[in-house]
């Protein structure tokens, strides 16, 4: 029975305007979840929920398929089911003030104990000296000042008497070192040095006099350095005294003000009585080195009440810096409080919720993989000069305590990057161990066309967009249908659809409306395949001035029509391709030029061995098939690859062997196996449309042309409105093949039987001519 062509409603699903509760967008709610992806959901809210080790989430999906946007759905209704982590805060480590010192508080606390602490350091600097210098201290201090003063005449009284009794006196000589202490004798009441009184005096009694005198001051100065020892201990003991009373004086202020915190903070206690004692110590260094107070701050690093929600933090930018944290001793504080230089990465804001990264962004940043792991599997994030590079830890000996980490970490990616660190990174299935596969396509059914209407309402009232009509929503969902190219499916990469609702609402505004119909939408899709067809349109010009030879009309011995496919970005286009074979005497097989050349990939060969292997298959003769032939496609040259064009060679070959020549109005493509099924292949609407587009340029062609295509997918097809219109008028047709002898039919113009009869007898032809 002879093929016919599809019937025109078969080659494009169609969406009417009427079936679309709404007038326009205006009249739906912009409320709307991710629908279609059920599976994924689910994967998402187990992963999410258990509390186990290295059930962190990797989800998998085409861009654009709304990864994200289903992850922050389930991350919203989600029911924390762990205890809420405490605050974290860093404080001044007055035992190892290179060592920063980690703090954690009931949820909530922290910034109640940084108010506390920044009262404290202004109390200390501008009231606590004036609050200390009371009436009481001064009268003790005074007391223990005149005590000090007696016991100092205790010591210094017989010196002094002994002094006067020897006639000697205590004075300073000033020489380029400096004052220090002599013992010279007085004559008269005055102080006069020994050289003086040995040059006035001259007899011998005298002299004896003065060595006697001068000896006595060598002792007495001896004398005075025990004395000034006993001095110097005694003013020792009394600054001491002073101090502890002025330190007494603080402590009890610090308590009768502040002593409550410690109370109030349990886990900060030791910390509090920390910070008296430092306070207490330093009372009197404040005015001098008022930048002492800033080690009695708090750096309150994460912070969220008991009932907060759970924090999710996105980062877009996971630099290690910016998912570790850092610390910048020139950011606060300085030397004197190095803690307050320490800020929180993406990890210590999402601990005890979720952390949301770009799988490729953090692998495309220099230590952020790894760093990522080492918290994950440690549990704890630790800012080391190995972890961050000068810009990061400025004062690279500063070693801040580990901070704990718990929390979720999801991964949003693609499957080439799930591929890439399953096979590659041993540590990966063990950190993340749940997958969530996003489907690129969803059911073409009720639901989903009415989530693509709600998406489109939301994103109209996001971005303030005119309102889209039924029909320009229509257009959208069938672009979606061309989008997914599978029977009763549409995409569910919304990101594509989407963008070609913004180019709709621009052109719809460039014309003045204040609605976007569905002449918006039509133009907006032929719009972005004309900015894209460079390509094509060069392509088809060379086909109208002759510089690439492909014939649409008549018939031609050895020579068929394939079809291929090229891609520009998002966009794919077709074009035929002119496929020729000869066929002569000879033991050499099937040779294919572009194999032989080696243009052809590993797929085009196997689909050149398959059209040999059902060659013998379909000619089944008593001998060996021995004859030279050879397949090429004609003006290709570049690498060529796939099967799609399996079926075009076969035919080419049975053509070149049975002297049948082919029809030229007809292309073709599909894959075959080597028992004559047709299989299906990619990208059929682009290579209809494309022989389509190349018939049209051809002005002298005429007839009526097609493409055979196969059974298996015809389902799946979604072509442009006008050639569709094209088949309905009858200037062109689509043939559905399941066997590859109704190609042999449709193109050789004869019954199959006849066909393999023909091809049976030329082999043997050619056999007996090649045989000695």
């Amino acid at each position: 029975m002879p093929t016919t062509p599809v019937p025109p409603e078969e080659l494009r699903w169609t969406c009417p305007p009427s079936a679309l509760p709404f007038r326009t967008t205006a009249d739906l709610p912009t409320d709307h979840r991710v629908v279609g992806q059920a599976t994924a959901a689910e994967a998402l809210r187990f992963g999410l929920s258990i509390d186990a080790p290295g059930h962190n989430v990797y989800v998998r999906g085409a861009p654009g398929t709304g990864r994200r946007t289903l992850t922050l759905e389930v991350l919203q209704d989600l029911v924390p089911t762990t205890e809420p982590p405490g605050d974290r805060v860093f404080v001044y480590n007055f035992a190892e003030p290179n060592q920063p010192r980690l703090l954690t508080l009931p949820p909530g606390d922290g910034p109640l104990l940084r108010e506390q602490a920044e009262a404290l350091t202004r109390f200390v600097l501008e009231e606590l000296a004036q609050l200390v210098d009371s009436d009481s201290l001064r009268a003790r201090v005074r007391k223990v000042e005149a005590a000090t003063n007696q016991r100092m005449g205790h010591i210094t009284s017989p010196f002094e008497a002994s002094l006067s009794e020897a006639g000697l006196s205590l004075v300073g000589i000033e020489s380029e070192e400096g004052s220090k202490p002599a013992i010279l004798p007085v004559v008269e009441g005055q102080v006069m040095p020994f050289e003086e009184l040995r040059s006035a005096q001259t007899d011998e009694d005298a002299s004896a006099h003065i060595e006697a005198l001068e000896a006595k001051a060598e002792e007495m100065l001896v004398e005075f350095g025990r004395i000034s020892s006993q001095l110097t201990a005694v003013r020792r003991e009394s600054h001491a005294v002073v101090q502890q009373l002025v330190q007494e004086e603080t402590q009890s202020l610090l308590e009768d003000l502040y002593g409550h915190v410690a109370e109030r903070f349990a886990a900060a206690e030791t910390w509090i009585e920390e910070v008296f004692d430092d306070v207490c110590a330093h009372v009197e260094s404040f005015s001098d080195t008022p930048a002492l107070a800033e080690r009695y701050r708090v750096n309150v690093l994460r912070t969220a009440a008991a009932e907060a929600p759970r924090a999710v933090v996105v980062e877009n930018a996971p630099t290690v810096q910016r998912l570790l944290g850092g610390v910048d001793v020139g950011e606060r504080g300085g030397s004197e409080a190095p803690h307050l230089g320490i800020h929180a990465g993406a990890l210590v804001k999402a601990d005890g919720g979720t952390l949301v990264l770009d799988a490729r962004e953090v692998l495309s940043e220099p230590g952020a993989w790894g760093a990522l792991k080492r918290a994950l599997r440690s549990g704890t994030i630790e800012l080391t000069p190995q972890e961050a590079s000068a810009s990061t830890l400025r004062a690279p000996h500063l070693r801040p305590s580990a901070i704990p980490f718990r929390a979720k970490v999801v991964l949003i990616g693609g499957a080439d990057v799930w591929a890439s660190l399953d096979h590659q990174d041993p540590d990966f299935p063990h950190l993340f161990k749940v997958l969530v596969d996003l489907d690129s396509l969803i059911h073409r059914d009720a639901a989903c066309i009415a989530m693509y209407s709600q998406m489109v309402a939301r994103l109209v009232t996001k971005e303030s967009l005119p309102p889209f009509t039924a029909a320009a929503v229509a257009g959208l969902v069938e672009h979606g249908a061309r989008v997914a190219s599978q029977e009763g499916r549409l995409t569910a990469r919304f990101g594509r659809i989407a963008d070609l609702a913004r180019e709709a609402a621009f052109l719809a505004r460039q014309r003045g409306a204040e609605e976007v119909d569905g002449g918006d939408v039509t133009e907006t899709i032929d719009a972005g395949k004309r900015r894209a067809d460079l390509p094509g349109r060069r392509f088809r010009e060379r086909i109208a001035s002759g510089m690439v030879q492909i014939e649409t009309t008549g018939t031609r011995q050895g020579q068929v029509n394939g079809l291929a496919v090229v891609r520009a970005g998002p966009l794919s286009y077709g074009f035929p391709m002119r496929i020729t074979a000869t066929v002569g005497a000879g033991q050499d097989g099937a040779v294919h030029l572009q194999r032989e050349a080696m243009l052809s990939g590993q797929i085009h060969t196997k689909g050149f061995l398959t059209v040999k292997g059902l060659l013998r298959h379909l000619l089944s003769v008593d001998h060996p098939l021995a004859f030279d032939a050879s397949i090429t496609h004609e003006q290709s040259y570049g690498g060529v690859d796939g099967d799609s064009a399996s079926a075009a060679e076969f035919v080419c070959l049975m053509s070149a062997l049975t002297g049948l020549p082919a029809r030229q109005g007809l292309a073709i493509t599909g894959a075959i196996d080597q028992h004559g099924n047709v299989l299906p292949v990619g990208a059929v609407d682009e290579k209809i449309e494309g022989f389509f587009d190349a018939t049209a340029a051809q002005e002298s062609a005429d007839g009526i042309h097609g493409v055979i295509v196969p059974e298996v997918g015809v389902g799946d097809l979604q072509l442009r409105p006008d050639v569709v219109e094209a088949c309905r008028a009858g200037r062109f047709q689509v043939f559905a093949v399941r066997r590859i002898e109704q190609a042999l039919e449709l193109l050789l113009e004869q019954a199959p039987d006849a066909v393999v009869a023909r091809a049976v007898e030329r082999a043997g032809e050619l056999w007996r001519a090649s045989t000695p």
